[in-house]
């Protein structure tokens, strides 16, 4: 029974990501020197139209500072609002992430991409979030940048 609905949902999302591009994109954000050096990126895979109008994304965080490492991984549904010159998308997504604590992320994505050639684009995020560790809660905002390369 197990094998079966693995095998429904691979058909239905490799039916699924047939019908837009794939893109790949390298973000970071949290860059600090001051009072301690902080460094955080992000890679990530997604893919367009994968349910309806919205774009799924998927991948992996590193964060290195003077208190330790952190590794994160994270889905996301976006909804892209294609413009000439200028898009925008939104959405949110769930998160994990490991290191001197597992904290649990619920986050919202609104970003602006600047095409700069062909299939390659440049990406502006802002992303707040909020964090749940051992039973209180904590408001982030991020801001991400980076390069997106759409591969089809």
């Amino acid at each position: 029974m197990r094998k079966l609905l693995v095998l429904l949902v691979a058909m239905v999302l490799g039916g699924a990501f047939a019908q837009g591009r794939f893109f790949g994109e390298v973000a970071s954000g949290d860059v600090n020197l001051v009072p301690n050096f902080s460094l955080s990126a992000a890679a990530r895979l997604g893919a367009e139209n994968v349910l309806g109008p919205l774009a799924l994304r998927g991948g992996f965080g590193l964060q290195a500072s003077s208190g330790g490492t952190v590794f994160g991984i994270g889905a996301d549904a976006l909804y892209f609002l294609r413009n000439p010159g200028l898009d925008f998308y939104f959405g949110g997504g769930l998160g994990l992430q490991a290191g001197v604590n597992t904290v649990f992320v619920l986050s919202g994505t609104a970003g602006l991409e600047l095409p700069v050639s062909g299939n390659f684009n440049f990406l502006v995020e802002l992303q707040p979030a909020i964090n749940f560790v051992g039973g209180s809660s904590q408001f982030t905002l991020g801001v991400e940048f980076g390069p997106r390369l759409y591969f089809r």
